[in-house]
């Protein structure tokens, strides 16, 4: 049984080219108003478990700050740093989502193993990896692909994000294979070529001694 969670899908144009791999696939996306275009697009696949929550490290509900561009919307307020890389990340109004601990959603479903981990939920990524810490100290998660903030950036209020807490929760099961860069012409890096102008981006990671699998395939 192969198994994607995928966290902070939006509309799921990411998602698309992904759950013929897998025989189960389990999505989280917070707003409302996007997570209504996610279910229309994936609601028909069987195997796919939709969730219209944002995944953090507890049980309930929370503030959700929706920006211009949908696309950078987060349960943390933009930092002026954030806020100064131009109208398209302001924010356009605060809802209130539920929150599921995913560490607690996995065991309900008993999920044991994740094939592909993917997160893309703005400023929270570190917070939702650590909820699975024991998945990852077991080193049951083969491949895991998550955004990641660059070190020294705080992009979000309250966020930390930085590269350095994925490294500590990681490095000792898993290879930090590159760093996806940009979103229109991807290119891919090692860690110390990360260049200090980019505030954030996606990193790709394996289990060590694990083959590659469609993560290997992934782009910002």
């Amino acid at each position: 049984m192969s198994t994607l969670v995928y966290v902070g899908a939006n509309e799921g144009v990411s998602l698309w080219g992904l759950i013929e791999h897998f025989d189960e696939v389990h999505v989280f996306e917070p707003d409302p108003e996007i997570f209504a275009k996610l279910k229309k697009r994936y609601q028909q696949f069987e195997w796919v478990t939709l969730n219209n929550a944002a995944c953090s490290d507890k049980d309930g509900e929370s503030s959700f700050f929706v920006t211009n561009n949908r696309v950078a919307s987060s349960l943390g307020a933009g930092s002026e740093e954030f806020q100064g890389f131009g109208d398209y990340n302001k924010v356009m109004k605060e809802v209130t989502v539920k929150t599921i601990n995913l560490s607690k959603y996995l065991e309900e479903k008993g999920i044991e193993d994740i094939d592909l981990y993917y997160s893309d939920c703005q400023g929270s990524d570190l917070t939702v990896l650590n909820t699975i810490k024991e998945w990852v100290d077991a080193g049951k998660i083969k491949e895991i692909f998550t955004e990641t903030h660059n070190n020294g950036r705080l992009l979000y209020e309250g966020l930390d994000n930085q590269f350095e807490g994925f490294v500590k929760i990681l490095s000792k099961n898993y290879d930090f294979i590159h760093a996806s860069l940009g979103c229109e012409q991807a290119r891919l890096v090692g860690a110390e070529d990360i260049p200090d102008s980019n505030p954030e981006f996606d990193s790709y990671w394996r289990l060590k001694n694990n083959p590659p699998g469609i993560g290997v395939h992934l782009r910002a």
